[in-house]
This record gives structure tokens, C-alpha cells and sequence, in this order.
């Protein structure tokens, strides 16, 4: 069943992430800024954030809605191109301020156990899964991964929003990914340290081909967060 993409969440990395977003902004801003040399050379404000917020329901985005929380409603027929309808629903998402009318994007996906990392398996019909074949490709050929890893498998949700951020860096966006992880969920089974998340990471990466460093790779901010 599909997760929901609106409403206050009561347990889990939906429900911690909500929390940050709403009521820790600067904690929140602050560790994904001293994580990241580039986003920090690149703002000259706090990131803003137009999701998950309390006045919208705590609403998340994708597709055309996605575009248009970060001011990119002008990239519509280029995604449509990109990707099928029905892509990633971010967990959160904002714009961090730049040279004159130019902005950047933070797109950030938050977990808090090990099964959120890999359960999502592509479940494209045939049209879309060509299109979705056809964009991973063209993203592992730049990342340097080879044809033949499956990116489709049990960790296609992280590969999707790889391919995304790879879709605004050839735009021409300033954008970075962040991934959260939050350390301690016990209602959740979570990982009770930054160490176990790493080595969870290090097999994924392993199993998606991905090299240690990439074209992207100062444009992915990983976080280890507790949770509160």
C-alpha cells in the first residue's frame, strides 16, 4: 500500500523529520550546513523550507507539485521527458538562496530503520519502466556504474532520487540531496548508532555499483541524527 503524503505522523522518521522541520529549523539547517562545503559556499541564507509544513498538513510532494514548492514549475515538460508520473514523494524539501534571482534546492529523504532503505522494488508498468530504464542508464554511465547493476531491486528508491538530482545537475540547478538518518528509533527497531547506519550504507552502495566518489558526490549530504 502507498504511503500517505499528507498528515502529522505519530511515530517514525515521518514523524521526527516533521518535528525538525517544524520546530528545530536551525538544528535542523545547521547540520545539514556543516555536512556540505559546497551548499555552504553556495547559500547566503538559512535554507527555507516549503515541506513538510504544519500549515499544509504536513503535506509532501512529487511531480508537478515537487516543481512547483521550489519555484521550478518552468522544468515541468523537462521532467515529463525525464520520468513517469508518480515519481518521488520527497520527505522534505527547500530552497536555499543565491547570486541575484538564481536559487538552489535541497531535497532530503529521512529514515530511521534499516528496512526503509531497501523495500522498494520498481513496480512500473511496461511504458514507464522503459522510460525509468532508459534515465537510469543515462545516470549510471555518468556516475560510472556498470549497465548490468540492478538499480530496479530492492534499492530502487535510492537510485530514484540519485537519478533526480543527476536530472537538475544537467539543468544546470543547484541542488543536494540529503539523506537523514535518525539513530535510536526504538518503537521502529531502529540502529542505535551512526556506525551501524554505515555499514548498512556501505552494502548498498555496494550492491548498486556506486563508486565511493562520483560527479555527484559533493552534492550528497549524509546525516546521523538522534532521535528526539
Amino acid at each position: 500500500m502507498a504511503r500517505k503524503n499528507s498528515g502529522r505522523a505519530d511515530k517514525g522518521s515521518r514523524y521526527y523529520l516533521q518535528n525538525l522541520v517544524n520546530d528545530s529549523t536551525e538544528n535542523l539547517n545547521r547540520s545539514i550546513l556543516s555536512r556540505s562545503p559546497s551548499l555552504s559556499a553556495y547559500h547566503s541564507d538559512e535554507p527555507h523550507w516549503v515541506s513538510p509544513l504544519a500549515c499544509q498538513n504536513y503535506r509532501e510532494f512529487r511531480d508537478a507539485g515537487f516543481l512547483r514548492s521550489v519555484g521550478l514549475s518552468h522544468l515541468k515538460p523537462s521532467l515529463s521527458r525525464f520520468w513517469p508520473r508518480l515519481g518521488p514523494s520527497w520527505d522534505a524539501l527547500a530552497t536555499v538562496a543565491g547570486d541575484g534571482d538564481r536559487h538552489g534546492v535541497i531535497l532530503l529523504e529521512a529514515k530511521s530503520h534499516f528496512k526503509e532503505l531497501g523495500t522498494s522494488t520498481c513496480g512500473a508498468k511496461a511504458d514507464s519502466l522503459e522510460k525509468i530504464r532508459r534515465s537510469l542508464s543515462v545516470v549510471k554511465q555518468a556516475l560510472g556504474v556498470r549497465e548490468g547493476a540492478d538499480w530496479l531491486g530492492k534499492y530502487y528508491q535510492y537510485a530514484n532520487r540519485l537519478a533526480h538530482l543527476h536530472w537538475l545537475y544537467l539543468g544546470g540547478i543547484p541542488a543536494w540531496l540529503v539523506f537523514l538518518y535518525f539513530i535510536g528509533d526504538r518503537g521502529q527497531q531502529g540502529p542505535d548508532s551512526e556506525a551501524e547506519w554505515r555499514c548498512r550504507l556501505n552494502e548498498m552502495r555496494i550492491a548498486l555499483g556506486l563508486p565511493k566518489y562520483h560527479i555527484l558526490s559533493d552534492r550528497i549530504i549524509n546525516i546521523f541524527m538522534p532521535v528526539s
